[in-house]
């Protein structure tokens, strides 16, 4: 995998992690910058401070996927947001040719780029992050958003031309219980749809670290009622 003309900031790297993608021993790549401003992100180095952070050379990785090859043939590509970056078709082909399977974690705001990807068969699972309701997408991200865009990441993602999952953080006084279910019901009949608890922890907005998450209690009722409202399959109506 040469690193010639490579231009994603790769910040950060996991050898082995039993998390990140579930049912599989992977690595974790994390791109540094994001298009977003979510003020609850945990990982708001990566996105405040990426240039600040030392890069991890590509051949390091190479070397180190190759040690682990025995073991290790799955993938991660996470961030900050992948996608912003010119070169993350050139990394993933690199990773490709050493035969892993990639997974790529995304905010859905480059469908096209998403769509490139699958269509040349460069990832073979996708996360999908969803902020809340469409409507109120400023302020669960902190910038304007193109909704169209993240309307059509979600569509051709539930259309199945790839493996899935949605994931949505949950964050007590930022969303509302309603907002919530008003999610579950857009997304309804994914095959996936995890609700995340918020961790109060290097939060983008430090003011978000003194909010406590919501009870496990409570977050099981959650989990619970929109596990009903995904799996009715009901059309899906506008957020």
């Amino acid at each position: 995998m040469r690193s010639e003309g490579h231009r994603v900031p790769i910040k950060g790297f996991i050898e082995t992690s039993f998390i990140d993608w579930k049912g599989h021993l992977s690595s974790v790549i994390f791109t540094g910058g994001c298009n977003f401003r979510c003020p609850y992100c945990h990982n708001s180095d990566l996105v405040l401070r990426c240039r600040e952070m030392e890069d991890i050379p590509l051949r390091h990785i190479s070397s180190r996927l190759k040690k682990f090859r025995h073991w290790i043939d799955h993938i991660v590509i996470t961030g900050g947001e992948p996608t912003i970056h010119k070169g993350l078709y050139r990394l993933i082909e690199g990773l490709k040719k050493q035969d892993m399977s990639v997974k790529l974690d995304t905010n859905g705001s480059n469908p096209e780029i998403l769509k490139k990807l699958v269509a040349d068969g460069m990832i073979d699972y996708v996360a999908m992050d969803v902020k809340g309701p469409l409507n109120g997408y400023p302020r669960w991200c902190g910038v304007e958003v193109d909704i169209e865009k993240i309307e059509k990441s979600i569509r051709f993602i539930m259309e199945g031309h790839i493996d899935y999952e949605f994931r949505m953080t949950i964050v007590p006084f930022l969303h509302k219980e309603k907002d919530i279910y008003d999610v579950a019901r857009y997304m309804a009949g994914a095959k996936r749809f995890f609700v995340q608890e918020f961790r109060p922890k290097n939060t983008l907005d430090p003011s978000y670290m003194t909010i406590e998450p919501f009870s496990p209690d409570k977050l099981k009722e959650i989990r619970d009622n929109v596990a009903r409202i995904i799996a009715e399959k009901d059309d899906a109506t506008a957020l």
